[in-house]
């Protein structure tokens, strides 16, 4: 057969022929020459495996290549100097159609099991293994990037968070395995919220303190995230949904790639969200929590119908033109405690000290809402607090009645929960 001769030394090709004898034997012979260029057993040549009707290498020892596209005497060689099954049923299933569709079904078929059973159990276990060192580190990233982007500095009284933090010392001691910390922060543009981090620091909002009617509403909540950091819900989450890229990139070899994935950890918690799944084992947990305590199970939900309530009046409210501060300034009004109602109220009426920025503010944003309601007997409202808080609300029930489609739309904290139903079924 004819083709191309390198010998390994330097890049020249030469035009050749491979013959071999009955023996077994190779020989490549120059065409221009007649030169014997390299000479040794068959069974010692290394050949490429066949990929369609590409180019065929055949290895030599000591650095030398014969290139040749006779595909067809290469096998036919093969086949009769050094049979193979193996090669041979390979070679079948890459030349036909129906072997060719069948190993496409297998490798789609695979992947998806793959991917549905084995990434999880694997994400189950290397979550379970990591040292805590590790999570500290992701943990204390992940909070850094979350009070540089999201979070604020929380405006909860000083007593206040003592309070909860006592109501919530009972659960802190029975978990204390888990090095549970809570901490407290302003909301910002996330509003009522809590999460927890992988290292056991569970986040609070102040907009999530001051829906609660009672704290046993909080220590509900609480239970929950408990049950995302007993279980590794973060972690687990990460792995899962990075694992497709970092198997990519270690076949690929790049290692660089797979190291940049672990360095966005911080970014991959803040942006996901809990399973289904996962979200049902935590609320498990609170469950099993409540019960044992012998806390009624519905001041979960009933916490949650309000935070679902303010996250989509907020989300309405900002895409009718409210500004953010508008609507944080009115949330923040609604969820005070009656003395400091008092307190701001007293400082609107006299327009005195400090208080008088923050009076301009609420009667500017109640302006604002007032003037969207058609109703003239809300248009009439004096500039209170509570009387703010009413505007807002037939604003809101107005536009949630409009816009009723579209609350699927909306992230609030049952986006990715399950769904009220269930819940109401499981806490009620």
């Amino acid at each position: 057969m004819h083709g191309n001769w390198f010998s390994g030394k330097t890049s020249a090709c030469f035009l050749a022929e491979l013959q071999v004898d009955s023996e077994g034997q190779a020989r490549v012979i120059s065409l221009v020459d007649s030169a014997l260029l390299q000479t040794c057993r068959l069974a010692d040549i290394k050949v490429s495996s066949r990929i369609g009707n590409t180019t065929r290498n055949l290895h030599f020892g000591g650095g030398g290549k014969f290139e040749t596209q006779d595909n067809t005497q290469v096998d036919l060689l093969l086949e009769k100097y050094r049979p193979s099954l193996w090669q041979n049923l390979i070679y079948q299933f890459e030349t036909h159609f129906y072997f060719v569709l069948i190993n496409l079904l297998l490798v789609i078929g695979l992947s998806w099991a793959g991917m549905k059973y084995a990434v999880p159990a694997a994400s189950h276990v290397i979550a379970n293994q990591l040292p805590q060192k590790m999570l500290n580190l992701t943990s204390t990233e992940t909070l850094q990037l979350l009070d540089k982007i999201y979070l604020q500095p929380t405006a909860l009284a000083d007593s206040v968070q003592a309070r909860v933090l006592q109501h919530f010392a009972p659960a802190l001691k029975e978990n204390a395995h888990l090095s549970i910390q809570v901490i407290f922060r302003g909301g910002g543009d996330i509003g009522a919220n809590a999460f927890a981090l992988p290292n056991g620091t569970i986040i609070f909002t102040d907009e999530m303190v001051n829906l609660a009617k009672n704290d046993d509403e909080l220590i509900a909540v609480l239970a929950h995230e408990i049950g995302h950091v007993k279980y590794r819900h973060g972690l687990r989450s990460v792995i899962q949904s990075s694992s497709l890229g970092f198997i990519v990139s270690m076949l690929m070899g790049d290692m660089s790639a797979a190291s940049s994935l672990l360095t966005a950890v911080p970014v991959i918690l803040i942006t996901m969200s809990y399973s289904r799944d996962f979200e049902r084992e935590a609320d498990q947990n609170a469950l099993e929590y409540l019960d044992a305590k012998h806390i009624q199970r519905n001041v979960f939900v009933e916490l949650m119908e309000r935070v679902t309530y303010e996250a989509r009046c907020n989300f309405l409210l900002q895409r009718e033109g409210y500004a953010q501060t508008d609507i944080s300034e009115i949330h923040s009004s609604a969820t005070a405690s009656a003395a400091a109602t008092s307190s701001i109220a007293k400082k609107t009426t006299t327009g005195g000290g400090p208080g008088i920025k923050d009076s301009a503010l609420k009667s500017k944003t109640k302006d604002k809402i007032v003037a969207t309601v058609e109703d003239p007997i809300v248009a009439t409202i004096p500039p209170s607090i509570e009387d703010q808080l009413a505007a807002k609300k037939v604003q809101c029930d107005k536009l949630m009645a409009t816009h009723d489609l579209e609350k699927e739309t909306i992230k609030d904290y049952f986006s990715t929960h399950p769904g009220t139903n269930e819940r109401l079924q499981k806490f009620k």
